[in-house]
């Protein structure tokens, strides 16, 4: 199944344009062909801190990126084939049983085989800030970052991503134009991205320490004040200044559940408002993607749980009655 399909920016078997567009658009390489006929078609899009591009490469090559790799962190997620990388003198494979990552300022060097996959690219600074806000101390991510363990963390990031690359190309669903669905949904693959990061550094990390209720109270403040944004725990960390774990702790020592439940919790309340207040073009599904809300099963159960009905039956009090006609 292709991927991005609405997105097509690339289709070349000429291998030295190829090399020019992947310079500009990914990192400046040379690749040399090793076997088969050259052939690359290239889907993208860019929805500001992560791209997503689908890539399908006919051949295989070696490709080497001409210098230290750029800021972002890149994760590969094969559909089919493999692509063996060299760091250094460690070699590791992506393949779809493995989940690669690159680092920034890494030095390169690779053999691209026939393959079908989806890179995802990070903007290096979200990444560092959203580490930093989990360790105090931490190692050069060159030094241990490569292949990711599975993890339940690693399922979820891969099942989201799948996910958010077909709703881009569903011309009826809010994700597929930008617009706060959009955002938040960049908003969480940055925090799971991070989370999967974050479990795979190593032992010797010092992680953030504990805060009072004090700051838990800034913490829901300021989440109330920010509601209607694409906020995270990265967010809410950064602005009343605490690391993350810090934040996570605390918050379910002094208030029994995490941030992120919190923050829902907030969010449901505030579907409730805007379906009791929605027009008639209004959907349920548009109303929860909108704050954040992407398992709309899920959704509908903790709707449902927190105010004894289901969102529909509240979206349908709004709607005006239409008698039928005889």
């Amino acid at each position: 199944m292709e991927l991005l399909s609405c997105f097509r920016i690339f289709s070349s078997t000429d291998v030295d344009e190829a090399s020019l567009f992947a310079g500009r658009i990914w990192e400046r390489n040379r690749t040399a062909v090793l076997q088969g006929n050259y052939g690359l078609r290239w889907n993208h899009l860019d929805t500001g801190k992560v791209t997503y591009s689908y890539i399908q490469h006919e051949c295989t090559v070696d490709l080497r990126a001409q210098g230290p790799l750029s800021d972002h962190f890149r994760l590969f997620l094969h559909q089919s084939g493999a692509m063996e990388h060299r760091t250094g003198e460690h070699p590791f494979v992506s393949d779809p049983h493995n989940v690669v990552v690159h680092s920034p300022g890494m030095e390169l060097k690779s053999v691209l085989g026939p393959s079908k996959f989806l890179l995802v690219s990070f903007d290096g600074k979200s990444i560092r800030d959203a580490m930093e806000q989990r360790f105090r101390k931490l190692s050069g991510y060159q030094d241990w970052l490569n292949v990711l363990p599975p993890t339940a963390n690693l399922t979820s990031l891969r099942s989201f991503t799948a996910w958010l690359v077909s709703e881009f190309d569903n011309p009826h669903s809010p994700l597929g134009v930008a617009g706060p669905a959009r955002a938040h949904a960049e908003r969480l693959l940055l925090t799971l991205f991070a989370e999967c990061l974050a479990e795979n550094a190593p032992r010797a990390s010092e992680a953030v320490e504990d805060i009072g209720l004090a700051q838990v109270r800034r913490a829901e403040e300021w989440i109330e004040a920010n509601l209607a944004e694409p906020i995270g725990v990265e967010e809410v960390a950064c602005a009343i200044e605490v690391g993350i774990r810090s934040l996570q702790m605390s918050f379910k020592r002094v208030r029994g559940c995490t941030p992120q439940a919190f923050i829902m919790r907030r969010r449901l309340q505030v579907a409730r408002q805007m379906l009791l207040g929605a027009g008639e073009e209004a959907t349920v599904t548009a109303v929860a993607m909108s704050l954040g809300f992407f398992e709309l099963g899920r959704f509908s159960q903790r709707y449902r749980q927190l105010f004894g009905e289901a969102p529909s039956a509240t979206l349908a009090r709004t709607k005006p009655f239409v008698p039928a006609r005889r």
